[in-house]
Order: structure tokens, then C-alpha cells, then sequence
């Protein structure tokens, strides 16, 4: 049976009980207990009050020997941590983990504090709404509010009237990289903790010389990334028999306004591929590889020569490379399960790859030691791997300077899917090539794509059926 204690108010009338029920030892020999605390309702007799109580503690007890018992002390950034360290940090990949880190801080101060058997739907509703519409710091991040070639050296003729510290000497004295130093002398965003450090390295005030990055507003995708990421945490505390149920499980977010994938029609296209003639390697080869073969920038990447093959004309996407700023540059198996796949490709694209190869392989014998082998088919201008947002920067400028608007690397893969379906691939072959993990997320994509076609596939069966039929009354 549980135990039973009653609990004062100053004047030492009983208000509530708490109930409090053992469960045995945990691995270290403490006492694993659970508690409840129950009040009566307003005007019960002592009798009432009573049977009600024994009934409760009894209810109690048999909730806590199932597991379905709620802990009233854990609130919701205890379970966090719990779900963090338990699940998160084992079964997420780095990117998402970076990104609800950044996220985290936003919940916390909404309804960390709560406990999780107060939490109710208007809780979750209530901040998603405050989202809305409102600035939030997704991660932190500061602008320079001078020009820091004042105070680093920087060999364009500029003259100073006091002395500029060495990138090299900054970088060591900071522990800063030589990159981070580069953006920010170019007046771009770094992290708070890199501008801290630098500012005290060269013996700055922080506060003066650096500026928040004004953030773009909360829209409702955003809003369902933190839904997504809250209900996970939820049901791990489900799995875990913490509550019994999720409260996102009756959450309705707001709608969001679904974007057209930005694409290339098929002019657009070969006009790229002719404006490519004159772009230097690797960046050539790997913008039309991207499109025939509609790959991510990571999985673009992080192919290796190992995932070619030259007689059954197939490509294997095996890896995926990333970057951030907490763990540099690093490799992952790819977005999902699906996106481990193997490509066909046409004997053109081998015959691209293997002129390419040949040129790789003379530029590397030119560099001789200071070639840096990783067996990358596309690789920075040593031979190491290649940041998939340095692929990304050059296209987009390589776009900008040809006239072509609104295109971004991902631009690539979106335009593959589309000649995919507007030339009459079927749409699991489709799905399959660009690695989805079913054919209703391709169909979710391309929507718009996929209707085209369709009307283009309605026009061409009314022109080859009537017009004969029309023809044929012609005659008659």
C-alpha cells in the first residue's frame, strides 16, 4: 500500500496528501520511490474524504507497478536533459543536433520550467503562437561594427596609423582559425564565442566592436521544426513510461505557405551546361554531375573514386560530408536510410568522369608531395576534401554572373527531378535516383511539376486522337 502523509498549511489544517510509493534499489543501492500529491475537493465530508483517499493511494500504487505513473518533480527541461543524453546525442546526426541546440533555449524559457504532468496542449499552443512573427535567435551569432583590417594585417597597401597584429599571431593567441579571421574581415557573421575570443586578443571591447545579427522572423515552417522536435522529446518520455501521453499528439500548427522547388527548364539547363565550358575544375564537372545524377552538395561531396564503376556505368552514394562550426569539416552516411543508393549513369557521364580522372591525376603528379590524397573525386586545390558550401558559393556567384536568377546549388538537384518527370520517368524511378524514402515525398515535392506533365500528357493525347479523328471526317 502506499504511504500516506498528510500536508499543512501555516494554520496547520490539512490541505492535500502526498502518496509515496517504494519501487526497490537502483544499481547504486538508492531507493527508487515515486510521488503524487492529491487534493480533496472542496466540501467532502471526513467520511468522503477518507474512501476517496484510499482509493487514490491505491490507484496510485497500481499506476507506479504498471509504470504509468507521472513523476510530479520532473518538469520539462529534466526530461530534456534526459532525452538529450540518453537518445539525442547517440541517435541524431550532428546537424540536427546543432540545430535544436539552438533552438533549445527558446522552450526552456517557455516551459522548462513546467512540470510534466501540467503541461497541456494550450501550453505548446500558447508558445507557438508567441513564435510567430517574432525575432528568435535560432543560433548566436554577431556581425563586426568596424572594419577589423584596422586591426589585423592585411597586405592591400592600406596604411595604419598604429600597429596591425599578424592573421597568424591572432589565430594562435585566439585559437581562432585563419578562415573565421578571413569572414570576418570581409564583414560577415561569426559566432559569438569566436568574436569574444578575438576581441580579447586584440584587446578590444566586445560590446563595441561587434553587433547582434538581426534575425529574420519566425515563420510557420519553423514553428512545425520546433513542434517536430518537442514532440520527440515527449515521446521518448512515453517510451520511457515517464507520462502516459504525448501533448503534440493534439497540437494543430499553423499552416504554412508550400514554395515551388525552384528548377531550370530545359533551355535553361543546356544553356548552363554550355556556359560551364569555360569554368574551371573541379567546380565543371561536379555542377554537371550533380544535375545528371540530382545529388545533395553533401553527397556530391563525399564521393569517392572507390564509388565508381566503370564497367556496369554505376555510382554509389555511400557518404555524405558536412561542416559546422563545432566540428569542422566531417563525414555521415547520408539524409536517410533511402539515400543509400546506387545510380545508373549514361556512357557519357563515365567518359566525363574518366577525361576528368585523367586530368586529376596529372594536376596531382604536378603538386607531387604536397598533394594531399583523400581519393575524392572532387577535392579543394590540395587534394583535400571540398566544403560542400564552397561548391555552393561558387555556383551561386558562377549563376550570378551568367544571368541566371534565383539559383542555388540545390537548384541542380531540383532541375533533374523535373526533365526526369517532364520527359516520362516514372515517378518511383524518380524517387529511387534522388533517394526519397517513398514516392508520395517526391509527389509532395513536385507537385506542380507533376501536374504539367499531366497537362501536357492531356494535350498530346487530344492532339494525336482528334486531330486524326477531325481528319478523318475531312475526307469521309
Amino acid at each position: 500500500m502506499a504511504a500516506i502523509e498528510e500536508r499543512k498549511n501555516k494554520k496547520g489544517e490539512v490541505v492535500s496528501y502526498r502518496f509515496r510509493v517504494s519501487l526497490g534499489y537502483d544499481v547504486h543501492g538508492k531507493q527508487v520511490t515515486k510521488q503524487k500529491t492529491w487534493k480533496p475537493l472542496p466540501n467532502m465530508t471526513k467520511t468522503q474524504i477518507k474512501k476517496e483517499l484510499n482509493k487514490q493511494a491505491q490507484l496510485f500504487e497500481m499506476e507506479c507497478m504498471q509504470g504509468q505513473c507521472v513523476d510530479d518533480n520532473i518538469t520539462f527541461k529534466q526530461l530534456y536533459e534526459m532525452w538529450w543524453n540518453e537518445y539525442a546525442t547517440v541517435n541524431l546526426k550532428k546537424t540536427t543536433l546543432k540545430s535544436y541546440k539552438g533552438m533549445m533555449p527558446n522552450v526552456l524559457d517557455a516551459i522548462g520550467h513546467l512540470k510534466l504532468c501540467k503541461i497541456q496542449p494550450h501550453h505548446l499552443n500558447e508558445f507557438y503562437a508567441s513564435l510567430m512573427g517574432r525575432d528568435v535567435k535560432s543560433n548566436e551569432a554577431v556581425t563586426p561594427a568596424v572594419d577589423f583590417r584596422e586591426y589585423i594585417l592585411v597586405h592591400d597597401g592600406k596604411k595604419c596609423n598604429h600597429p596591425r597584429m599578424k592573421q597568424k599571431d591572432l589565430a594562435e593567441k585566439s585559437g581562432v582559425s585563419l578562415t573565421t579571421l578571413k569572414v570576418l574581415m570581409k564583414g560577415n557573421p561569426i559566432s559569438v564565442k569566436c568574436a569574444q575570443r578575438i576581441a580579447e586578443a586584440l584587446g578590444l571591447d566586445y560590446k563595441k566592436v561587434f553587433k547582434d545579427v538581426k534575425r529574420k522572423q519566425v515563420s510557420a515552417v519553423t514553428v512545425k521544426r520546433y513542434n517536430a522536435m518537442i514532440s520527440g522529446i515527449f515521446r521518448h518520455a512515453v517510451i520511457q513510461n515517464i507520462i502516459p501521453v504525448n501533448p503534440c499528439t493534439r497540437i494543430r500548427t499553423p499552416k504554412s505557405v508550400k514554395k515551388e522547388a525552384s528548377y531550370l527548364d530545359e533551355n535553361e539547363a543546356l544553356r548552363l551546361f554550355s556556359e560551364l565550358e569555360t569554368a574551371p575544375e573541379p567546380y565543371r564537372t561536379a555542377t554537371r554531375l550533380c544535375m545528371f545524377l540530382g545529388l545533395r552538395r553533401g553527397e556530391l561531396c563525399g564521393l569517392s573514386w572507390d564509388d565508381v564503376d566503370f564497367e556496369r556505368s554505376l555510382i554509389s552514394v555511400r557518404r555524405n560530408v558536412l561542416y559546422n562550426s563545432d566540428d569542422g569539416l566531417y563525414e555521415d552516411t547520408p539524409k536517410t536510410y533511402s539515400s543509400i543508393r546506387d545510380i545508373k549513369v549514361s556512357d557519357s557521364i563515365m567518359d566525363m568522369l574518366k577525361e576528368y580522372k585523367k586530368g586529376q591525376e596529372a594536376y596531382s603528379e604536378e603538386l607531387g608531395d604536397k598533394w594531399e590524397e583523400s581519393n575524392k573525386i572532387f577535392t579543394n586545390p590540395m587534394g583535400g576534401w571540398l566544403r560542400p558550401d564552397s561548391f555552393s558559393k561558387w555556383f551561386s556567384k558562377f549563376c550570378k554572373e551568367k544571368g541566371f536568377e534565383n539559383t542555388h546549388a540545390h537548384t541542380l538537384r531540383h532541375t533533374s527531378a523535373t526533365l526526369m518527370i517532364m520527359n516520362g520517368v516514372p515517378l518511383r524511378v524518380v524517387s529511387q535516383r534522388l533517394g526519397h524514402n517513398s514516392t508520395t515525398v517526391t509527389n509532395d515535392i513536385y507537385t506542380h511539376v507533376i501536374q504539367r506533365a499531366d497537362e501536357m500528357a492531356a494535350t498530346a493525347l487530344d492532339k494525336v486522337l482528334f486531330s486524326q479523328n477531325n481528319s478523318s471526317e475531312s475526307i469521309a
